[in-house]
């Protein structure tokens, strides 16, 4: 689905990644777990378009995509939920849904994904005209990752979703993605709490400093003594 070749990718003149390389299957959930400045944003931004790696390749189904626009992703199939969920507050939560489905493939088919995001979220059908901004934290980011949904994708990638809420929300947040899992999309998670995503993960990726430093499923991660202390708190 979408393959990752030894990319860097810079700020200026700092640079952010040093030679990453991963890969996301058709149908899996990958997760990408690291502290805070490692670089797991940057990845996801070297995606889809917000920041254009100086070096190494992107490969979206085959076709090379590091210099395309965010825009042209869309298109493609490759959908980000940002850190936060970047809702439009004063919208209801029907607009915000309508707004994912901007592009032609998504508007034809916005009916059809609705109903798809109703049978995913059902809350979201009873909260169809309130406000976004008066909304949960769970809720707020169940509708942020229903708009990614509106746009027909083939790849969603979750920035961070569990962070700042409570624990009973991250536990509804992990639901959401498994519910995603359960319905064949590809995902690419990157979060700092290693333990939940591991639970929905296929597959995982450790990043430090911007350098891939471990890969490997959930039984690689907790066989590794540094990692179960350091990421794991085992």
């Amino acid at each position: 689905m979408i393959r990752v070749e030894n990319i860097c990718s810079y700020y200026g003149e700092f640079q952010s990644l040093h030679d990453v390389s991963l890969e996301v299957k058709a149908g899996h959930t990958v997760i990408i777990v690291g502290s805070n400045g490692a670089g797991k944003t940057t990845i996801l931004k070297s995606i889809c378009g917000l920041v254009h790696p100086r070096s190494g390749a992107v490969y979206f189904e085959d076709k090379r995509i590091d210099q395309y626009h965010a825009h042209q992703l869309v298109d493609l199939g490759i959908t980000m939920v940002p850190e936060g969920g970047r809702l439009f507050p004063k919208l209801t939560v029907d607009d915000n849904l309508k707004i994912g489905a901007y592009n032609k493939n998504a508007r034809i088919h916005f009916h059809e994904s609705l109903e798809k995001v109703h049978s995913l979220f059902p809350i979201l059908k009873e909260r169809a005209k309130q406000e976004a901004g008066l909304l949960s934290g769970g809720e707020r980011q169940m509708v942020a990752i229903a708009r990614s949904l509106m746009a027909c994708p083939k790849l969603i990638m979750l920035d961070e979703p569990s962070l700042g809420l409570a624990p009973k929300v991250v536990s509804s947040v992990f639901e959401f993605i498994r519910r995603l899992k359960e319905s064949n999309y590809s995902v690419l998670l990157v979060e700092q709490n290693a333990n939940k995503a591991l639970e929905v993960a296929d597959y995982g990726y450790l990043i430090e400093s911007g350098k891939l430093i471990f890969e490997g499923k959930k039984e690689d991660f907790d066989k590794n003594p540094f990692i179960k202390k350091a990421y794991l708190g085992l």
